[in-house]
C-alpha cells in the first residue's frame, strides 16, 4: 500500500474510533420552570459545598507484573501499572446530588443533539429549566453547553 493511502486509512480509522468515544449524553439537574441563572447559581453553590466537604484525595497504587530481562546494555523489567483513585469522589457526587435535591432538582441525563436533528436550523437556548421530553437536547460548543427545544426553531 503506498504511503499516502496507508496514512489516509490510518487517519480515517482514528477518526472513526474517536467518534465512537464521543459523549452522547450530558448529565445535569432539572427543576422545570426554574430560571437558568438560578440553576447555574444553585449548581455552583452545591459544587463548592461538595468540594469543600469532600476535597480530592487521590491515592496511587502500583501493581507489579510482567517480568525482567536483559538486552545488551539494558537490564530491567516491564509490566507495572500505576493506578490513581480519588477516594472522596463518590461522597462528593452523592453530596452534590443531595444538595440539588434539597433545592428541588432531579438529576437528568439530556441527549446531545445530533447533526441530523439540527439540520442547519438555529435554536435559542432555553431560559428556564425544561420538563424533560423527546424534543429537548444539548448543543455543545467551545463556549459551553446549552439546552434547546427542537420543536421551537428561530
Amino acid at each position: 500500500m503506498p504511503g499516502f493511502a496507508r496514512l489516509f486509512v490510518t487517519i480515517t480509522a482514528c477518526a472513526v474510533a474517536l467518534t465512537a468515544c464521543a459523549p452522547t449524553h450530558f448529565s445535569g439537574f432539572v427543576n422545570p420552570g426554574t430560571n437558568v441563572d438560578t440553576v447555574n447559581r444553585d449548581t455552583a453553590e452545591c459544587d463548592v459545598e461538595a468540594n469543600t466537604l469532600f476535597p480530592a484525595a487521590v491515592f496511587t497504587s502500583t501493581s507489579y507484573g510482567g517480568g525482567y530481562g536483559y538486552s545488551p546494555g539494558y537490564w530491567g523489567g516491564w509490566g507495572s501499572t500505576v493506578t490513581a483513585r480519588d477516594v472522596n469522589a463518590g461522597m462528593r457526587n452523592n453530596h452534590r446530588t443531595q444538595c440539588m435535591a434539597l433545592r428541588g432538582y432531579q438529576p437528568y441525563s439530556f441527549p446531545i443533539c445530533t447533526q441530523e436533528q439540527l439540520a442547519g436550523r438555529s435554536y435559542a437556548p432555553l431560559s428556564k429549566s425544561p420538563t424533560p421530553g423527546p424534543t429537548i437536547c444539548v448543543v455543545t460548543s467551545p463556549n459551553g453547553n446549552m439546552l434547546i427545544d427542537l420543536s421551537k426553531p428561530i
